[in-house]
């Protein structure tokens, strides 16, 4: 369910404090009660700074109600952003196209896992690449028709759209066993990731002939051996 707590102007972390709790069935004074209290929460939003206290105490209530809070990490490519450095939280960072971390990311030991968020790797101008395609509504200042991102108008990038591609795999866990907790969605979903890939080592072949046997110093490395690096 689509929770607004940021309109054109922003908001304030009370507003951000009152959707989590409604939209995790917690009363929320002059609103209407949910009657479908959410388990997994996505948050692609956050600001600099270390994690406020009132967030501390909102996810560890959450967390008690067996509630995952998913956030995005931030794209300052510095430390991870507030409130996906709260404890309890799963922070996500995000992913270029080959699935290494994209510089703009945050990354910090706060972040569970990553996923794609996009890059365009023209630097030059030119239509984004690798953008994160996606629907979108048209509409300015109220809804209007819907629409699909594209390279050139509408790129999508940032760890906003990685974090939602985590909360849908916490809720495709979640519908196979409702019995996990968020402390347990997120070890299995760590369990379940790789280490960023490396660039494999770069192997001196001037010296070798065409002809076999090629040297062992000048054969790459197989599939799994590139994936275990």
């Amino acid at each position: 369910m689509p929770v607004r707590v940021l309109g054109k102007c922003g908001g304030t972390d009370l507003d951000i404090i009152a959707g989590m709790l409604w939209a995790a069935g917690i009363p929320v004074s002059g609103a209407p009660n949910n009657p479908y209290p959410a388990r997994v929460e996505n948050m692609s939003l956050g600001a600099t700074g270390s994690c406020l206290q009132i967030y501390i105490d909102t996810i560890s209530q959450l967390a008690a109600k067996g509630v995952l809070v998913v956030v995005s990490a931030g794209n300052e490519g510095g430390p991870v952003d507030s409130p996906a450095n709260c404890p309890g939280a799963a922070g996500v960072a995000g992913l270029r196209h080959a699935g290494t971390k994209v510089g703009y990311s945050s990354l910090g030991p706060e972040v569970a896992v990553s996923s794609p968020a996009g890059n365009c790797v023209n630097t030059t101008g030119g239509p984004c690449l690798y953008p994160i395609t996606t629907t979108f509504n048209q509409g300015t200042t109220t809804p209007g028709a819907s629409g699909y991102t594209d390279q050139v108008n509408t790129p999508n990038l940032g760890t906003s759209f990685s974090a939602p591609i985590v909360s849908g795999i916490a809720g495709l866990m979640l519908s196979v066993n409702g019995n996990l907790n968020s402390t347990q969605l997120i070890a299995r979903l760590k369990e379940g990731s790789l280490p960023f890939l490396k660039r494999p080592p770069r192997y001196p072949c001037r010296r070798c002939v065409t002809h076999p046997p090629v040297p062992a110093t000048c054969r790459l490395p197989n599939a799994s051996a590139r994936t275990t690096a």
